[in-house]
């Protein structure tokens, strides 16, 4: 085998050129890796099966081609995976997509337009929660960060200091309900709390002391949630 590589490599099929293409966030050296060069002198020998699917592992990519060019290059055409929202977790900070996937670390201020979530168990459930938020857009360029509580519910910082806690079944309902309370009055610090159905509780002082930092904490249950 290894003799039959050196004759199709003085042949003029030794795999000497690589072009990608389509890339944006994902590093050239890490396609590299994955390719595999160093495994596949020639482009004939070349398993591009398993370059992809190495290619597709990648953090940022969503889909890979790859094209043999003969005698010497391929063609490897990457679409990668659009980042939806900006997760905090603990200190640090994450880009996933909309199925959840971490896509890589990242600066607190990065991409302003993204939706801000936090908590554990935020990135697989923010996508549900933003498509029911999509059908109120006054309440929803209000939402500073949506934090996932105890990896069940959701509660909405806002950008006046108030918080909004959601229940964990119903959140289209309490949705409707927030719009329309929210939408009359600022909050400014309160805290209103949707979690039962059958009540509306507005607590003072409960947003300010959480806006900083920190995990989500599941704040004392109300009428037997």
């Amino acid at each position: 085998m290894a003799e039959l590589e050196r004759m199709l490599d003085r042949a003029g099929f030794g795999l000497t050129q690589v072009h990608l293409s389509g890339h944006r966030y994902t590093l050239d050296s890490d396609v590299f890796d994955a390719i595999g060069l160093a495994a596949s002198p020639t482009v004939l020998s070349f398993d591009s099966r398993a370059a992809q699917a190495r290619i597709e592992r990648l953090p940022w990519v969503e889909r890979a081609s790859i094209e043999r060019v003969l005698p010497d290059r391929i063609d490897v055409h990457v679409s990668e995976r659009r980042p939806f929202a900006l997760w905090r977790l603990g200190t640090r900070h994450y880009l996933v997509d909309a199925d959840g996937r971490v896509l890589g670390p990242t600066r607190p201020d990065a991409m302003p337009a993204l939706p801000r979530i936090a908590g554990e168990g935020g990135p697989e459930a923010a996508a549900g929660l933003f498509a029911l938020l999509s059908a109120y857009p006054p309440l929803l360029a209000r939402v500073e960060t949506a934090e996932r509580v105890g990896s069940r519910r959701w509660r909405l910082r806002l950008a006046d200091g108030g918080s909004i806690e959601l229940p964990a079944d119903g959140v289209d309902r309490a949705l409707a309900q927030a719009a329309a309370l929210a939408g009359r009055q600022a909050l400014r610090g309160h805290s209103l709390d949707l979690r039962v159905a059958a009540r509306v509780i507005l607590r003072e002082g409960r947003g300010a002391g959480h806006r900083a930092g920190g995990a989500a904490e599941e704040p004392p249950a109300v009428g037997g949630t």
